[in-house]
């Protein structure tokens, strides 16, 4: 076996040799369709399926809790989650694990502004006057412990400086941090530097390939005794009833998950007993970089569906490259019979037919492989930095090649061989030599496959034409999104933003600069209105709350932001009945939107009307506004409401201000007067419009890649078609010839091939229009403002690729009648 398997790689190498278009034809497309695919899964691997940077990363495990009977649980992060009392039961109950750490979600602080001892704040500029914002997580102090990794230089978290009571706050740079922001100073661990306004020790620095275990970059590593300074509104660190913490283990040498996950049940068993009426079930597994239950579950939703679109392309070309063997298989006939008459077995031709199959996807996954590695990382980082750069940090991601990637790189290729290969193989060699080595050589193999070539045909166009809906949605809701009103003026308006959650703030203090920060913002030359407003239009994420109407003991949900009265008239946000909010309305009016009128209040004027609101007074609906986009540019909320903002403790202040003056001139000015109130607070001044240009740029990337893959689809699904086409009428022209000669005209010749060819594109068009009307489902999220069944979407499409598939069949028909009838059947 091993000697005929030679015999045929050495065969098809010189069939190949001797025919390279063939080659090409054929190893091109499987280049593409494996290279790309390989290239997704690479990014998606190394998203949900990395391992944790430390040593021996098989014996992680990450521990995530769903439990049920519990009310009142507070949550900040996801519910899964640990408070710092449930690790400290795990940490100091278990056997199986080595060890046990807890960290938390990212966390932003300030770094940077005067100290408040005369210590050296690092070099990294002027940082009396260049704090910064950073993120970093906070931890258990044997954070470093069980990951097995030491601090490049300093003694890292010890007894005596974490979670000691009297010991001074202390953290942990990112070597990142390190060299950014103190240029590498080697005396760093011995100075203190100021975040959020506190004098923290350095104790050490991270190691230079590691900056955290999740997904995103951490700059610091600070004990989780620092909760409170971080956000001072709310101390949890010891609250045994709220979820912040994330726990890994280091299992022992021999213990196995199994064994982990009763041990630990054990000890949920025993805090469940705590807590009367609790049930908690525990979710123990191999450590990744996204562990997270529920955002993972999310992520592998998202990449189900990107595989599965780009697997389809992937499918196209398998249609292609059989519907090239099996031409050749027809133009092969004689040779097969011949070697079937001789005494070869089915199954040998079947073996050599596959062995040059698995050469073609061998070298188009070679080849794709080697294209996804060289290219995909410089798509991602452009991908990246276009579309998250200034607003989120940008995640750690790469597509560099690993072992779980070379594997699916390898299934794949081994399976596209067979995709493509196997049906033609069986073809070829299913011969009637009789009735083969009767025929002559124009005849011989013309009908061969005739039904698994339009049957490939259906399958290109029905995928093809998925991929192009789906595009085509996309682009009309990226066209939408482009030309869309939001329903409020963007134009000329500043966000200012401030965070006040150090701990130099307490109550009267945030007011006190409120106040002050207005006043003097308001007096700056070209400032023609100012608002105060708790959550942005279309800014990232929303604020909802609970009510419930006079007599109902039902609650609704509602959106909900705070805003003073200057707001509407701000950005251009119509009163549509009653009035807007005055200085007397604090805490007792509302302005609901004519949507939420509409649902609460059919065919009523809601003005005068209250709602309850928790335990506080009733609320009374004063005004009506007109219906915005300003949580998500694909839709006015149905539930929005507005409440007046007064003298707040609130710590994240943001501020709408119009101005003709230049942007640049007044962030400038806004910069220089926070300098003066508070040097060491960090303020940001963006346009409102970049809000509304953030959600155009996800539209148009998704519309891109989308546009992009379709495009692909069309042309190898019209390459496909014209390939086919092209084969059946070369196999026909006798038949051609004999019906001219006998007083058919061309156009009667090429309306009966063109009704036979277009037959399986119909049929695929059909099953592809079915197949994409389910996909839309999937892309409701992004598709802005237009329905999943847009009609444009769904006629022209159909419309366009018809037309090519048509053009393909017409143009080798066409070449067919140019031919000589008589010159056809002389050579015959």
């Amino acid at each position: 076996m091993l000697s005929n398997v030679w015999s045929d790689i050495r065969y098809a190498l010189r069939t190949f040799r001797r025919n390279p278009g063939f080659a090409a034809a054929a190893i091109v497309p499987i280049a593409l369709g494996i290279g790309i695919n390989t290239g997704v899964f690479s990014i998606l691997s190394n998203v949900a399926f990395r391992p944790l940077p430390t040593p021996k990363p098989t014996e992680m495990v990450s521990v995530y809790q769903d439990f049920r009977g519990t009310k009142g649980r507070r949550v900040h992060g996801a519910r899964s989650m640990f408070s710092l009392p449930e690790y400290r039961a795990y940490r100091d109950g278990t056997q199986t694990l080595s060890g046990v750490m807890a960290y938390s979600k990212s966390w932003t602080a300030t770094l940077g502004g005067p100290p408040s001892r005369a210590a050296l704040v690092g070099r990294f500029g002027d940082a009396s006057e260049s704090p910064q914002e950073i993120e970093g997580v906070l931890v258990s102090c044997n954070y470093f412990d069980v990951l097995q990794l030491r601090p490049l230089i300093g003694t890292g978290f010890t007894a005596a400086n974490c979670d000691t009571a009297g010991a001074p706050p202390a953290m942990i740079l990112s070597h990142a941090l390190w060299k950014r922001a103190f240029a590498a100073d080697p005396d760093i661990v011995r100075k203190t530097i100021a975040l959020n306004g506190r004098d923290v020790g350095v104790v050490g620095v991270a190691p230079e390939d590691f900056d955290g275990i999740d997904i995103t970059r951490a700059a610091f590593f600070a004990p989780t005794s620092l909760q409170p300074m971080l956000h001072a509104e709310r101390d949890f660190h010891d609250d045994a009833n709220t979820s912040w913490l994330t726990l890994i283990g280091r299992r022992h040498p021999g213990a196995g998950i199994d064994q982990v996950r009763a041990e630990l049940a054990v000890i949920a068993g025993q805090i469940d007993r705590q807590q009367p009426g609790r049930t908690t079930s525990l979710i123990v597994a191999p450590a990744m970089s996204l562990s997270l239950p529920v955002a993972r579950q999310d992520f592998l939703s998202i990449a189900a569906v990107v595989l599965a679109a780009f697997g389809l392309v992937l499918l196209i070309a398998c249609a292609n490259v059989a519907n090239v063997l099996l031409a050749r298989a027809a133009g092969r006939t004689k040779e097969i019979a011949v070697r079937l008459s001789v005494g070869a077995r089915r199954g040998r031709l079947i073996q050599q037919l596959l062995t040059e199959s698995m050469i073609i996807a061998l070298a188009g996954g070679v080849a794709g492989s080697l294209l996804a590695w060289w290219s995909f990382q410089a798509l991602l980082a452009w991908l990246l930095s276009s579309s998250l750069r200034g607003t989120f940090p940008l995640p750690r991601i790469d597509v560099q090649p690993n072992l779980t990637v070379l594997w699916f790189a390898l299934g794949l290729t081994v399976a596209t061989a067979l995709a493509f290969g196997l049906v033609p193989a069986l073809q070829a060699s299913k011969q009637d030599v009789n009735t083969v080595m009767k025929q002559d050589g124009a005849s011989s193999g013309g009908g061969t496959g005739g039904w698994l070539r339009g049957t490939l045909i259906s399958i290109q166009v029905g995928v093809c034409m998925v991929l192009l809906i789906s595009a085509s949605l996309l682009l009309r809701a990226l066209y939408t999104a482009q030309t869309i009103d939001p329903g409020f003026n963007s134009r000329n308006i500043a966000v200012v933003f401030f965070d006040l959650r150090g701990p130099t703030y307490d109550d009267a203090k945030v007011v006190a600069f409120q106040q002050q920060v207005m006043e003097r913002i308001g007096s700056l030359p070209g400032v023609d209105a100012l608002a105060r407003v708790s959550r942005v239009p279309l800014s990232p994420g929303r604020t909802q709350t609970t009510f419930r109407l006079p007599g109902q003991e039902e609650s609704q949900q509602v959106d909900v932001n705070t805003v003073s009265p200057e707001f509407f008239s701000l950005i251009g946000m119509p009163i549509v009945r009653g009035r807007t909010f005055t200085a007397d309305d604090v805490s007792r009016a509302a302005i609901v939107t004519e949507a939420t009128a509409r649902r609460y209040w059919p065919g009523q004027d809601p003005v005068g009307r209250t709602i309850v609101m928790g335990r506080e007074a009733p609320l009374e609906i004063v005004g009506v506004a007109k219906d915005a986009h300003v949580s998500h540019v694909a839709e006015a909320e149905s539930s929005y409401m507005y409440l007046p903002a007064g003298p707040s403790t609130e710590r994240r202040l943001g501020l709408l201000v119009r101005s003709q003056a230049d942007f640049a001139a007044l962030a400038t000015s806004v910069g220089k007067m926070t300098r003066e109130l508070d040097p060491g607070l960090v303020v940001r001044v963006n346009r409102l419009e970049k809000n509304l240009d953030l959600w155009r740029k996800r539209s148009r990337l998704i519309a891109s890649l989308s546009g992009s893959l379709g495009l692909l689809a069309l042309l190898m699904a019209s390459v496909g078609v014209y390939g086919v086409v092209s084969y059946v009428v070369s196999r026909r022209r006798r038949e051609v010839a004999i019906r001219i000669t006998l007083g058919a005209s061309a156009r009667d010749v090429q309306r009966l091939i063109l009704r036979q060819t277009l037959r399986p594109v119909a049929i695929g068009m059909t099953i592809g229009i079915a197949g994409a009307a389910a996909a839309s489902r999937t892309l409701e999220s992004v598709l802005f403002g237009i329905s999943p069944f847009d009609p444009i979407a769904f006629i022209v499409t159909p419309l366009f690729l018809l037309g090519v598939a048509g053009a393909a069949s017409l143009v080798p028909t066409r070449e067919a009648l140019k031919v000589d009838p008589m010159t056809t059947l002389r050579y015959e």
